[in-house]
């Protein structure tokens, strides 16, 4: 009897695992899905100082045209800029997310910005990302985003 109590326990606690690391994943996907749509919607905003808050100080941004940006203020400034010369919108589809080792989440997806730029040409821009997100502070934020086109 006193053999059986241990294996009944350890079954129990493989059990328990088994149900709650896909729990665990659900919730991080959930959390990113929501990351994505707040920076969607600020961006639809046109808000750069809210967006500098989705990012760590020293996030890196790396453009579909293989620009990279380093840091959030920079990050801001630039989006400032595009805002200044663009009237686009954003549609940001989360495909994955994937929690890492570190407590890191790796996610993937796609983005389609659309409108006009200051000389009314038309926009109609697609990509996929690549985000790496850490909690600061109890707040995901994006510490490296890497965006490639279609």
């Amino acid at each position: 009897m006193k053999k059986v109590i241990p294996v009944m326990l350890a079954t129990a606690f493989m059990v328990m695992a088994a149900f709650i690391n896909p729990l665990h994943a659900q919730n991080t996907k959930k959390e990113m899905d929501k990351l994505a749509k707040d920076f969607e919607n600020a961006y639809n905003k046109k808000d750069a100082k809210i967006l500098k808050e989705y990012y760590t100080k020293d996030a890196v941004r790396v453009n579909a045209d293989g620009a990279t940006t380093n840091g959030n203020d920079a990050i801001e400034e630039g989006l400032s800029n595009d805002f200044k010369t663009n009237n686009a919108k954003i549609k940001i589809t989360l495909a994955k997310a994937v929690t890492e080792s570190d407590g890191s989440v790796t996610t993937t997806g796609t983005y389609h910005v659309t409108g006009t730029n200051m000389q009314g040409e038309k926009i109609d821009v697609g990509g996929n990302f690549t985000n790496t997100a850490v909690k600061e502070n109890g707040h995901w934020k994006i510490s490296k985003s890497v965006l490639t086109n279609m």
